[in-house]
């Protein structure tokens, strides 16, 4: 992907699904490795956080522009200045199932 064809990153984590984890940790989200210089990183909280399977899980996005988004770029339905403070919050029903160890990753981009 070039310049204008990235918008933004994406962030992601590894989780251990213990089945008998009894230790509650909030799931981190941490910038990609190889990210483009002007890529901006997100304040990202999930709830429920762990993941609950086949529930719908609600994700508060957060961020500060570096370039200008578009109406059709991912997550975005509306145009958002570069400089601007950009919030969204984005459901999605998990699987009913997931490995012990899976990666959850959420990106502004062009496609």
């Amino acid at each position: 992907m070039t310049g204008d064809a990235f918008v933004l990153f994406a962030t992601l984590f590894a989780v251990n699904a213990a089945p008998l984890e009894l230790e509650k940790r909030e799931t981190q989200f941490t910038p990609c490795p190889d990210l483009p210089p002007d890529a901006v990183g997100l304040d990202i909280k999930m709830t429920p956080d762990p993941v609950v399977l086949g529930a719908v899980e609600t994700f508060d996005i957060k961020g500060t522009m570096k370039k200008d988004i578009i109406a059709g770029d991912w997550l975005v339905t509306c145009p958002i200045t570069a400089g601007t403070v950009f919030s969204t919050t984005q459901e999605y029903t998990a699987p009913d199932e997931l490995p012990a160890k899976y990666t959850i990753a959420v990106a502004i981009g062009r496609g």
